[in-house]
């Protein structure tokens, strides 16, 4: 209890020293420079407003056209990892459709290459928390 009253007079006396500068800078008078500074802040702000909206309105537009409704198919995978390790797939059809894959690295020892391992693949309905 006492933790959280420190904390929110913390806060509250962190909000008056903001207030504070904020009333010293604007006793300040107003110079050039600080209005060339606000236009380009301004310009700045606008101009990511605008591509936002474009954005998004872009986004709406293709989703109103049905395009991009499903998960795009995933291609072959890849018979073995960059260092080597072979993929043991369940199956490539299960793994495509499932909502959660666990991948496990099984190292094991080997007297000529001294590292060999594989990956394992293992498909989950259940999503762990």
């Amino acid at each position: 209890m006492a933790r959280s009253i420190l904390h929110i007079v913390l806060g509250v006396l962190l909000w008056v020293v903001f207030g504070y500068y904020w009333h010293l800078v604007m006793q300040r008078p107003v110079s050039a420079e600080m209005k060339h500074a606000l236009a380009v802040v301004s310009i700045i702000v606008a101009s990511i407003t605008v591509f936002d909206f474009l954005w998004v309105f872009h986004n709406v537009r293709i989703a109103r056209r049905s395009r991009r409704r499903d998960r795009r198919g995933g291609g072959i995978p890849p018979a073995s990892d960059f260092l080597g390790r072979a993929f043991v797939l369940q199956d490539d059809d299960m793994i495509r459709r499932a909502r959660y894959v666990e991948v496990h690295v099984v190292e094991m020892a080997d007297t000529e290459n001294q590292e060999a391992g594989y990956k394992l693949f293992r498909v989950n309905d259940v999503i762990p928390d």
